[in-house]
C-alpha cells in the first residue's frame, strides 16, 4: 500500500504543476445579414450593403418574434431587392422625382413557406400584378399611379416548374393604414423555338379599389443570343374602375454585352366605359452597369399622347426624358448578373482604363 502511495505521488504532484488547459474559443457565427462588403470597400458598397442589412435584420427580427428562437446563422439569409431613384420630365407634368424600393425576404423560423415583402411602388405593382419582370426604374413615369409604401406577407401554397400559386396580405402605409390582401396565380407554357407564355390570373380586394381581379398574359420570345420580344397584356376590373382596365406593352430588348442593353417599346392604355385609348405613345431606354455589376444607370426618352375628361389630361405629342440609378441586391441577383456574365459577351477596356 505504502508503495501505491509512493508511486501516485510523483503523478500527483506533476498533475499539479500542468497549466489549466485554456478554454475552446469558437468563432462567433456569421451573421448572413452583414451584407457583401469588399475588402476596400466604397460610399457605394457601403450603401448597398446597408440596404441588404436593413431589410434583412427587420425581417428577421419578425421571424424570431413569430418562430423559434433561433440564432441567425442557423438558416441561409434569402433576402433580395431592388432600390432606384428617377428624375424624369414631360411636358405634361414637368419635373417629377420618383424613388422606388421592392424587397423580399423569406421567415423559414415560421414556416418554409412564408415570405414578407417591403417597399415602395405603384398599386398596379404590388396590388393587382400588373407590371411585368422587365419593368424599369425609367418606365415608371409612363404611368399615372402614384407610389405608395406598402409592406406585406405572403405564402408559396405552390410552387412548380409549369405553375405557381401565392396569398398575400399586408398594408398600405398611410394613414389611416390601409389593409389589402391578394390571391395570385401563375401558369407557364413552354413552347419550341424559345417561346414562354405566362398567363397570371389575381384576385384583389383594398379599400380604395374594393374588390377586383386582373388577367394578364405575357410572350417571350428569344431572338437570337442577343434579342429578346416580349408581348405584355392585361385587363382588371374593380368596383372602382368604369368597366374594364386594359394595357398593352410590346418592347424589343437588345444586349450588347452583360454590362448594356437597350429596350424600344411602345404602350398602349384605355378603359371600355372611358376614353379608349387615354394614353399611348413609344419609348426608348438604355440601361447600363456603372461602377459594380449591381449598380445600374438607366436614360430614355418617350413621346405619347393622353386623353381624358379635363383639360388637364390632355397631351397632344408630349415629350419627356428620365434619368435613374437602381442598386439591386441579394444572392439571387448577384446569380443573375454571374449567369450573365458567363453567357453575353464582354467588352474590353483599354490597356491604361485601370489606372483612371
Amino acid at each position: 500500500m505504502v508503495l501505491l502511495l509512493l508511486c501516485a505521488l510523483p503523478l500527483t504532484m506533476h498533475a499539479q504543476e500542468l497549466p489549466a488547459p485554456e478554454p475552446e474559443i469558437r468563432p462567433a457565427p456569421a451573421d448572413g445579414c452583414e451584407g457583401e462588403v469588399p475588402a476596400d470597400p466604397k460610399g457605394i458598397d457601403s450603401l448597398r450593403a446597408g440596404l441588404h442589412r436593413g431589410v434583412c435584420s427587420t425581417a428577421r427580427y419578425v421571424d424570431r418574434m413569430f418562430g423559434r428562437d433561433n440564432q441567425f446563422s442557423e438558416y441561409q439569409d434569402a433576402s433580395n431587392g431592388r432600390a432606384g431613384v428617377t428624375l424624369g420630365w414631360d411636358e405634361h407634368d414637368n419635373f417629377e422625382v420618383d424613388t422606388r424600393l421592392r424587397a423580399s425576404v423569406s421567415l423559414p423560423q415560421i414556416n418554409e413557406r412564408f415570405s414578407a415583402t417591403i417597399g415602395r411602388a405603384s398599386q398596379d405593382e404590388f396590388l393587382a400584378d400588373e407590371s411585368g419582370a422587365f419593368n424599369s426604374v425609367v418606365g415608371a413615369f409612363t404611368d399615372d399611379e402614384p407610389a405608395e409604401w406598402f409592406a406585406g406577407v405572403g405564402y408559396g401554397a405552390h410552387r412548380g416548374r409549369d405553375s405557381r400559386f401565392d396569398l398575400g396580405a399586408g398594408l398600405k402605409l398611410e394613414s389611416p393604414l390601409n389593409p389589402y390582401g391578394n390571391a395570385r396565380y401563375r401558369h407557364y407554357i413552354y413552347r419550341p423555338s424559345g417561346v414562354l407564355l405566362t398567363l397570371r390570373t389575381t384576385f384583389f380586394v383594398e379599400n380604395d379599389e374594393g374588390f377586383g381581379v386582373t388577367q394578364a398574359f405575357d410572350v417571350d420570345k428569344v431572338l437570337g443570343d442577343a434579342y429578346l420580344f416580349r408581348l405584355s397584356s392585361s385587363a382588371r376590373l374593380s368596383e372602382d374602375t368604369d368597366g374594364v382596365r386594359w394595357r398593352i406593352r410590346p418592347a424589343l430588348y437588345q444586349a450588347f454585352d452583360y454590362r448594356r442593353a437597350m429596350r424600344y417599346e411602345a404602350f398602349v392604355r384605355g378603359e371600355t366605359d372611358g376614353t379608349q385609348p387615354d394614353l399611348y405613345g413609344v419609348a426608348l431606354t438604355h440601361r447600363r452597369s456603372v461602377l459594380r455589376e449591381w449598380l445600374f444607370l438607366e436614360f430614355g426618352a418617350e413621346l405619347f399622347w393622353a386623353d381624358g375628361p379635363t383639360p388637364s389630361d390632355r397631351c397632344d405629342s408630349c415629350v419627356g426624358a428620365a434619368i435613374g440609378f437602381e442598386i439591386v441586391f441579394g444572392e439571387a441577383y448577384d446569380r443573375l448578373l454571374r449567369r450573365d456574365a458567363s453567357r453575353l459577351p464582354v467588352v474590353e477596356k483599354p490597356a491604361d482604363a485601370d489606372r483612371m
